[in-house]
């Protein structure tokens, strides 16, 4: 209700839980209140500050009572930038709330009655991210660089940001003051003019390398290789600067077309006991540690045995596949993108795996071929979750096992409820893995079995 008459579009509200965006939950006269900043079980004076069908945007003028979990961001930009919503929040209670996330989700949405496993919190919860993106505009006559603002396309000025890996945040304002220098003309998405969009940054954990990237909207940069040569021997730890092509407009990130400016075009990285080489493009998971903690409990729950055929779908360069093998299994991996099953195929040779075959095209359609021989099958699709073909294509086929791995909690149990209707697969194991701590985004992994394949 209002606080006063005085400030009509002003309520005091009790905040009862978060949105998937970060935001704090409550309920008045009916509707829901979307409160920016706010945490479950404090309650404040808001601000409205906006309004749609059955729902009210707010802010908060005033906190009444404060969650004994709240604490002072790391983050000057915290409240500002979209990269990080639960920087305000204590570490263990964004585990607790992503895991009980996971679990409402798989009963609502799935209308299964799995119990989910503790999760698997991490130990590094700043400085983990191994990857940035980062849009550059130009304002006020200046070069401005950082994350969106959540909500909009505008970006939000920054030089640091906690959650990258300390060797690429160094390299933030440098950057930023060579690409200002240079005088490169910036991309607008309003008059979709200009040349530069986004600034790329990649580090192997293991090896210490850097790669940098430039995305353009055309090729048509002067200088760009000498700038390249630059950035390499001022920083040696720099092995490649690569021009991505990107001329579409719209919110794709990243072009088809590359061009190598200097050094080399990926960098080598040591992940679960494998060598990868990983270029600008390539989808590598962002929390290193994490991932060889997932790769870890695949292993355990698989078992996978000499004689037995993984098919990988949905395999990427192999990051999960490749150091899932053991002595006499052998792996067929399945990718959209040709250009990175090139790469996996190069990872294959790179760690001696000579019992592995890749092959480009839709997993949709080429999954088929091989599901009559396959013994287990290894699912880590987009958060689109899978084609209901590829489904259909499972349950007509049942491979004895199933390892699903997600970002997505609602794709995921709706596509269990799938492969788990009328009795066609059990579902065993589901293990919550925080990925992306400070956000509110989770991985799980569901280990299936099949009831064609019960004693």
């Amino acid at each position: 209700m209002p606080v006063d008459a005085s400030h009509p579009n002003q309520l005091r509200l009790e905040i009862k839980d978060l949105a998937l965006d970060g935001t704090g939950l409550a309920q008045h006269d009916g509707k829901l209140v979307f409160v920016a900043g706010a945490l479950p079980a404090e309650t404040a004076t808001v601000r409205i500050t906006g309004q749609g069908r059955g729902k009210l945007h707010a802010e908060i003028s005033e906190l009444q009572s404060s969650s004994p979990e709240r604490r002072d961001p790391t983050c000057i930009l915290a409240g500002k930038c979209g990269g990080c919503s639960l920087l305000h929040w204590q570490d263990s209670a964004q585990s607790q709330w992503k895991q009980q996330q996971l679990q409402n989700t798989l009963q609502r949405v799935g209308r299964l009655n799995c119990v989910v496993e503790p999760i698997r919190a991490s130990t590094q919860v700043l400085g983990y991210r191994n990857r940035a993106i980062i849009p550059v505009q130009g304002r006020d006559g200046a070069l401005k660089a950082g994350f969106f603002q959540r909500g909009s396309h505008q970006v939000v000025n920054m030089n640091h940001c906690p959650v990258l890996d300390p060797k690429l945040d160094s390299l933030i304002q440098p950057l930023k003051e060579d690409l200002e220098a240079s005088g490169w003309p910036i991309y607008s998405e309003e008059t979709q003019q200009g040349l530069l969009r986004q600034l790329v940054l990649r580090s192997g954990v293991s090896s210490g390398e850097l790669l940098l990237g430039l995305v353009v909207r055309d090729d048509q940069f002067k200088e760009a290789e000498a700038l390249a040569e630059q950035w390499m021997q001022r920083w040696p730890e720099v092995v490649g600067v690569v021009l991505n092509v990107q001329p579409k407009p719209g919110n794709t990130l990243l072009g088809p077309k590359e061009r190598l400016l200097a050094g080399r075009p990926w960098l080598m990285e040591s992940f679960a006991g494998c060598r990868f080489q990983i270029g600008l493009g390539t989808f590598f998971q962002v929390h290193h540690q994490q991932a060889e903690a997932l790769v870890a409990a695949l292993r355990s729950a698989l078992q996978l045995q000499s004689g037995e055929v993984l098919v990988d779908a949905y395999c990427g360069v192999g990051t999960l596949g490749l150091p899932l093998m053991e002595p006499g299994v052998r792996l067929i991996g399945i990718e959209q993108s040709r250009d990175s099953i090139e790469r996996a195929q190069c990872n294959a040779l790179l760690n001696g795996m000579d019992n592995t075959d890749f092959h480009a095209g839709a997993v949709e359609r080429r999954l088929q071929e091989f599901l009559p021989f396959t013994d287990v099958l290894l699912l880590d699709p987009p958060r689109k979750g899978l084609d209901p073909r590829v489904c259909d294509a499972i349950r007509e086929h049942q491979p004895g096992r199933i390892a699903y791995v997600s970002c997505n909690p609602a794709t995921l149990a709706r596509d269990l409820a799938l492969l788990c209707a009328e009795g066609c697969y059990e579902l065993k194991q589901v293990v919550p893995f925080d990925f992306f701590p400070q956000t509110t985004h989770i991985e799980a992994m569901a280990i299936l079995t099949s009831s064609a394949a019960q004693p």
